[in-house]
């Protein structure tokens, strides 16, 4: 097979899947002439050249409510281009039927990509033909027209990986007293220049509403046991320390970036999934000429080459955070993608309001329970490896 034909569809994979598994030297692609803007080709082309340069790619348009049209127009590229196939994943109904007729009349490789299991089906012989190979989101990203413009927190290294883990330990266990620390080190923090390295306050620091904030000693002891902070002194009046680097300074002012790293540490450690990215700062449209960052998404993963986004809060769940990883979920992976949110509160014990707003919307919630057993990253692959996507085709998402 030289020349794959496809019908354009809105959804990323439906396009990418099977020319990324086939691997044609040609690629036509038709498409709704509704679509005027031609970025979105120029997006699958970029795409594309990560594992074949040479590809040659046509985008013809059509009236996807003709059927004559569409039955002609596939026909004559059928007739015209050598060796073909055809692939219908994607594209209006009346497209599939006259695309199929046009086919099967010519007697070409007739396909369907069935995206959830991952392989390609002869559909005369409803047999596997090939997996689909697996999607780095970098490629995914470039086939949905977004720009990754880099990331709000720089990835921890390998070696830090257990003193990260060790103090979320120390935190999430007394997360009302990090809560004050965290207060209390950001006032402090914010008297100095972003490259201080050194801090020296008062016991006691005051907040903007007048209330008065301590940290808290054992917390304070775990950041220097651990490797964040050196040289710690307290008094009745007065704490001091260094930061030992100035991605540790980032750690130690951030109170909810450790729930971030908590996450991603546990993603990597797996090895289940294809990518992980930290703080993946998104531009949704690399070709408006403003470069501009849509969304920090604060863990992306790729499993079986399905985008998956978390979001984690280091509080209880709302519905405001329900609605945004819902929005983020749908503007980058469309309907094939994950959305996981991550929250410190008892959502999913206690079936809340915003738990069952989640499922409705096909979120999936890990909440403290999950966060404070022993076994996090089994519990975070079992509900990626686990989410249904067949099972939300009938509900109001």
């Amino acid at each position: 097979m030289k020349t794959l034909i496809k019908y354009y569809d809105k959804d990323v994979l439906k396009n990418i899947s099977a020319p990324l598994a086939l691997k044609p030297e040609k690629i036509i692609f038709f498409y709704d002439n509704g679509i005027q803007d031609m970025i979105w080709f120029h997006s699958l082309k970029k795409c594309f050249k990560h594992t074949m340069p040479n590809v040659v790619m046509e985008h013809i348009s059509l009236d996807i409510l003709n059927m004559v049209e569409i039955y002609s127009k596939t026909k004559k590229a059928l007739e015209e281009n050598e060796d073909c196939a055809m692939e219908f994943t994607g594209g209006s109904e009346l497209m599939l039927i006259a695309g199929f007729k046009a086919g099967a009349s010519k007697g070409v490789p007739l396909y369907y990509t069935d995206l959830v299991k991952g392989i390609i089906l002869d559909l005369a012989e409803n047999k596997p033909v090939v997996n689909v190979p697996k999607i780095k989101l970098q490629h995914f990203m470039d086939a949905r027209g977004a720009c990754l413009m880099g990331y709000s927190h720089k990835e921890p290294l390998e070696k830090r990986y257990d003193d990260i883990l060790n103090m979320c330990d120390v935190l999430f266990n007394d997360i009302n007293h990090w809560k004050t620390t965290s207060n209390f080190i950001q006032i402090v923090a914010a008297r100095f220049s972003s490259h201080e390295m050194y801090m020296k306050s008062k016991i006691e620091a005051t907040q903007k509403n007048g209330k008065k904030v301590t940290p808290d000693k054992k917390i304070l002891y775990a950041f220097q046991k651990f490797g964040f902070i050196k040289d710690l002194k307290i008094t009745k009046e007065n704490v001091s320390f260094y930061f030992n680097s100035i991605m540790d300074k980032q750690y130690v002012i951030n109170y909810g970036i450790w729930l971030e790293l908590f996450v991603y540490i546990h993603a990597k450690q797996s090895c289940a999934f294809d990518d992980v990215w930290l703080g993946a700062l998104i531009d949704w449209n690399a070709y408006d000429a403003s470069r501009m960052a849509g969304n920090e998404i604060d863990v992306v993963l790729s499993d079986q080459s399905m985008p998956v986004f978390i979001s984690c809060k280091l509080r209880s769940a709302d519905a405001a955070a329900v609605n945004e990883l819902m929005i983020e979920k749908k503007r980058i992976g469309g309907w094939f993608s994950k959305g996981i949110l991550v929250a410190f509160g008892r959502d999913k014990q206690e079936k809340t309001a915003t738990y069952l707003r989640a499922k409705e919307f096909g979120i999936e919630i890990l909440d403290a329970k999950d966060i404070l057993s022993a076994n996090f990253a089994q519990r975070l692959i079992k509900i990626v490896k686990e989410h249904d996507l067949n099972s939300l085709k009938w509900k109001k998402v």
